[in-house]
């Protein structure tokens, strides 16, 4: 508004102030008309400040929700009661190295592997790889080169340093928890360690090997359940082509898990 505007403004409210009254019941009545009118206005730009207030904590509280996969700001840092993550994105490029992969245990529910991978767990149930524990992840806890044990309920994975002290016992210094995924150090040594059996080397058990195709490279352990056993097998030297084998005693067809496909 210019000045040209605010003096004839100045001058209309002038003039309508000297030459026009109104008694106390109208300006009563003047007051509420222009209450009503404001009122609707006023409530709705309080209720949009609200609306807009309450988006922007909704937004706020989800970019800081605390889930099970990032618990904590820091994963693997070298800290007791972190979270491992699980990422497998590396371990198609791998080779299988100098020998197959270790099984380290067995059950109807699930399978924990150890190789160059480090250490592995896959849910047979869901056929998808619920856990891992890399060398990188074992790094922040001083362990180069890993050790690892299972508990016989299938629930820890127990980890050690080889230290190429060529000791008779490697103690284990962590235990991970395979349900929470979280890890924590110990002192003391675990007395439930799974031990899983040698599996025979071809000419040694004809219970298996009749029906074993002995063009695979086979682990040297399996895991003896109350009708089948389970192995790892490869057709080659591919990491991404590692296979779990659940084979049946007796009649039966054997079950082939594709771990990394």
């Amino acid at each position: 508004m210019n000045n040209s505007d605010k003096n004839r403004s100045e001058k209309v409210k002038s003039y309508l102030y000297k030459n026009i009254e109104f008694s106390p019941g109208e300006n009563e009545e003047v007051q509420n008309h222009i209450s009503r009118k404001i009122n609707p206005i006023y409530y709705t730009v309080l209720a949009s400040a609200a609306a807009i207030f309450l988006i922007l904590s909704i937004s706020f509280l989800k970019g800081t929700n605390v889930g099970p996969e990032n618990e904590r700001a820091e994963v693997g840092s070298g800290n007791e009661g972190d979270i491992l993550p699980v990422e497998l994105s590396d371990i198609a490029h791998m080779n299988i190295g100098s020998e197959m992969p270790r099984l380290l245990y067995g059950d109807d529910y699930i399978t924990v592997i150890q190789g160059t991978f480090g250490v592995i767990v896959y849910n047979m149930q869901d056929s998808t790889v619920s856990n891992r524990i890399s060398y990188e992840h074992m790094k922040s806890y001083d362990i180069s080169m890993i050790v690892a044990a299972v508990s016989q309920d299938g629930t820890k994975i127990y980890i050690g340093n080889d230290d190429m002290s060529f000791a008779d016992e490697i103690p284990f210094t962590y235990q991970y928890h395979i349900r929470s995924r979280v890890i924590e150090g110990i002192t003391e040594q675990p007395s439930d360690v799974f031990i899983p059996n040698s599996m025979e080397q071809p000419g040694h058990n004809e219970q298996y090997e009749k029906d074993l195709d002995l063009e695979y490279l086979m682990s040297d352990q399996m895991v003896e359940l109350e009708d089948s056993f389970i192995f790892l097998r490869s057709i080659d030297w591919n990491m991404k082509n590692l296979q779990i084998v659940s084979f049946p005693y007796g009649d039966g067809k054997s079950i082939v898990f594709d771990v990394f496909q």
